[in-house]
């Protein structure tokens, strides 16, 4: 046969499947109304091993794992089709707007860019300012605020862990975003140049983004500091004219402090990003991204089998990375691997509750972060 006889061949095999795929989803919708009928559960673990091994068992061996994993995804789009039908949809309670004049809590002190983002999604409230990121998830959970703005990642330095793991530990939800340009630069007190500067100081974080800035200028001391703005209030007060700190423009001259070096961070457009937390759950009318952490358990095929759902309605992710698991989890499901995951949808939509009702009955940990407006 030439090539053209073999296309068609294949062609014609394609739409035999094709009509038995529809066939099949067709039974698997009668299946889907008889165990709502009956109350009974979508997934069926031993009537899907005993598919799958018949599968095996009438394959060639050089097909067996192929087959197994066709077989694996014909049925998990079945079951889609099945918990959209049979998962009864939830109601979630929200609120659908922020609070007027709120108390908001960050952490660091005025200048600082958690200051930044409060100011950006706030225009007008009180701002609280706390030592340690966990103090502002605390203020937040036990009511004593009504919102915290925290950093989760930044576009040269990657995730914030601490904040990310805080997320975990807490009964707050994610409710806004928004993205701080961080222009770094390198202040000092007035009248010091730049050559006289032995000593900097910064957050972590910072120090991080400004990496090339250190590994061309190997006399400087770098030594990490709890906030840039503190940092900076720091070197103002303190009579040594060695010192110099990191911090953005704003914030230098917040505090006196002139500029050294501009524009120090790696990234010329580095940013930061931040997620506005609240202790009850807030939807706004633009929501269009779903945060939420759940736990597969460490078999083949398990992430794949995750993201079919995804896929089957019609849901794009922005976002997944995998993250250790609570340590009360851990000791229940020492073999689970848990997942931050961030995907477009509004729990204004059908399709998304039933899913998230789904994840929650079907796995050993599910946690909804909150649905937000990405940016």
């Amino acid at each position: 046969m030439d090539l053209g006889e073999i296309r068609k061949q294949i062609d014609a095999l394609d739409t035999q499947i094709l009509d038995l795929f529809i066939e099949r989803m067709g039974l698997t919708t009668e299946v889907a109304k008889y165990k709502a009928e009956n109350h009974m559960v979508v997934f069926q673990s031993d009537r899907e091993k005993a598919i799958i091994q018949k599968v095996k068992a009438n394959t060639p061996d050089e097909l067996k794992k192929s087959a197994a994993f066709l077989f694996m995804n014909i049925m998990d789009i079945g079951k889609v089709s099945q918990i959209n039908a049979i998962t009864p949809d939830i109601e979630i309670p929200y609120a659908n707007k922020a609070k007027e004049r709120p108390a908001v809590a960050v952490q660091g002190i005025e200048g600082a860019y958690s200051h930044t983002a409060a100011k950006q999604l706030f225009k007008s409230g009180s701002i609280s300012y706390y030592a340690a990121f966990h103090e502002v998830f605390e203020a937040v959970e036990n009511g004593d605020v009504d919102y915290g703005v925290v950093p989760v990642e930044n576009s040269t330095a990657g995730e914030v862990t601490a904040n990310m793991e805080l997320l975990e530990h807490h009964n707050v939800y994610i409710c806004n975003t928004t993205t701080v340009e961080c222009a770094h630069v390198l202040a000092a007190k007035k009248g010091v140049r730049a050559e006289d500067i032995k000593i900097v100081f910064g957050h972590e974080q910072a120090l991080r983004q400004c990496g090339e800035f250190f590994a061309s200028h190997p006399q400087l001391t770098v030594i990490p500091y709890h906030n840039n703005a503190a940092a900076a209030k720091m070197v103002a007060e303190n009579p040594s004219g060695e010192l110099g700190c990191i911090c953005s423009e704003e914030c230098a001259k917040m505090h006196g402090l002139e500029i050294a070096r501009k524009a120090i961070a790696t990234d010329p457009d580095n940013s930061t990003r931040f997620v506005c937390i609240s202790k009850d759950i807030e939807v706004y009318d633009d929501a269009d991204t779903v945060a939420v952490s759940l736990s597969i358990p460490n078999i083949s095929g398990a992430l794949y089998r995750l993201l079919t759902k995804f896929a089957v309605n019609g849901l794009s992710m922005s976002k997944i990375q995998s993250k250790p698991l609570p340590c009360e989890v851990k000791k229940k499901f020492p073999d689970d691997y848990m997942f931050y995951i961030e995907f477009n949808g509004s729990i204004h939509e059908t399709k998304i509750r039933k899913l998230l009702q789904n994840y929650r009955d079907e796995l050993n940990f599910f946690k909804f972060h909150g649905n937000f407006k990405s940016n």
